[in-house]
């Protein structure tokens, strides 16, 4: 579609764009199903590579709020209010320093901003990767120790941050309430709620901002099909799919992704364009 032609990096070609943001959309389903929660943060690297930053910030965002209303819909009377609260009201402080950064990208130009977004949100990838890897590894420690509401407030803070500027609170709210030794129905729906509130504070500031306008809307609108697709496909997994097994695909993954992104570099381009010579 050529009115979505400045959502496509230069030198990327439109099938492996519309490829990488479907399977983006796809694992946002699949993560927000409850599925190995967390795993969305592998949509950002991965959509880096073949979309402006600002796009991939903007677009992201109506796709989660989809995510999140599907997941509460879900799981309507499955929360704990008081550990949501724990993460949300905190999370209010960490949105303002993203905000005046993504306010400053909008003035100055994503072209000299965009690497010192990329490289952060590169840094949470790999920092997931191992993540993951603990999780693996060691999963029956975390469970055994209650993260208290001080470590709350301060997983609330950073969850608003990152969660406003790259979409990338996921594994810090995922492992404060997997702490908290809910069951598995009632962290899903805990985790679902916080985040519903998180992206829909979100919203009209990301307006404001100019992070989405109608064009960015009706980008997310052709995207939004595959969002039921991905959660049907993590309900899928969840009885027929070892959740370790797909962990350490993501944890490659995000892994190659991520150190890409660290150092600003795209393997997709690199290969598309000796392939072409």
């Amino acid at each position: 579609m050529l009115w979505f032609q400045d959502f496509i990096l230069p030198g990327v070609p439109p099938v492996v764009f519309w490829l990488f943001c479907s399977i983006s959309v796809i694992i946002q389903g699949i993560s927000k199903s409850g599925f190995a929660g967390g795993a969305g943060i592998l949509s950002l690297p991965l959509l880096m590579l073949v979309m402006p930053v600002d796009k991939v910030a903007g677009t992201l965002l109506p796709i989660l709020i989809l995510c999140d209303m599907n997941a509460i819909y879900h799981h309507w009377h499955n929360k704990v209010w008081r550990l949501i609260m724990i993460i949300f009201i905190p999370s209010l402080i960490g949105t303002i320093p993203a905000l005046v950064i993504w306010y400053m990208v909008g003035k100055s130009g994503v072209d000299q901003y965009g690497v010192w977004i990329k490289v952060p949100t590169g840094v949470l990838a790999v920092i997931f990767a191992l993540y993951i890897l603990a999780k693996e590894m060691s999963m029956a420690w975390v469970k055994r120790h209650k993260a208290g509401p001080g470590v709350g407030v301060a997983c609330g803070v950073a969850a608003g941050f990152t969660s406003t500027l790259i979409h990338a609170a996921g594994p810090i709210v995922s492992l404060f309430m997997f702490s908290q030794d809910l069951g598995k129905t009632l962290f899903t729906g805990t985790v679902a709620w916080t985040f519903a509130l998180i992206n829909g504070t979100k919203f009209p500031f990301y307006c404001l901002i100019g992070l989405i306008n109608w064009k960015v809307i009706l980008f997310a609108l052709v995207l939004s099909p595959l969002v039921p697709i991905g959660s049907f496909t993590g309900k899928w997994m969840h009885d027929h799919v070892s959740e370790s097994a797909f962990n350490w695909v993501v944890l490659v993954l995000t892994l190659i992704f991520g150190i890409q992104l660290v150092c600003n570099v795209n393997l997709i381009q690199m290969g598309l364009q000796a392939v072409m010579r």
